[in-house]
């Protein structure tokens, strides 16, 4: 086929791939959903260690008596843990529970919660782990343990 009017033809091309170039730009523009824990701290969704987040609320035992595990976990350092008040709380409530509770890992606001991947669950407490690149690998329903976080995360790197 013989293009009779190159300029046209080169206004149309600029045209087809405006679009393509624009979102190209704002991917690269974008980075990874940040959101706030009550301390004021700011965290991104992919880190480079595996990531447990734990919706729980004061009313349900479960929640209450695992705290010293997920505190544990933090402690350790090999992993970041978060907590997710299940009840739409206000910042100062959230850090009435934090110190009620000694809660040692950070709280997350609940203004952050709308940048989560993670769904609010229908069952309490539930525990999502996420590998470093930020995908949701588990989701644990229940109380859960040092050791059996620790083994759902060496299952999922020995399968990488």
């Amino acid at each position: 086929m013989l293009i009779k009017n190159k300029s046209l033809f080169i206004k149309l091309l600029a045209c087809a791939l405006l679009p393509v170039f624009t979102l190209i730009i704002i991917l690269g523009l974008q980075k990874a959903p940040s959101f706030d824990a009550v301390s004021g701290e700011s965290y991104d969704w992919k880190s480079d260690k595996w990531t447990l987040i734990n919706y729980f609320a004061e009313w349900c035992s479960p929640c209450l008596e695992e705290l010293p595990e997920l505190n544990e976990l933090a402690l350790e350092g090999e992993l970041r843990v978060f907590g997710i008040s299940y009840d739409s709380l206000s910042d100062q409530e959230i850090k009435g529970l934090i110190n009620r509770y000694n809660i040692q890992f950070p709280v997350l606001k609940t203004s952050s919660l709308e940048s989560l991947p993670v769904s609010i669950p229908a069952v309490l407490p539930t525990t999502y782990i996420l590998s470093p690149n930020g995908e949701i690998v588990d989701v644990l329903h229940g109380k859960v343990t040092i050791e059996g976080i620790k083994n759902l995360i060496a299952k999922h790197e020995k399968a990488e």
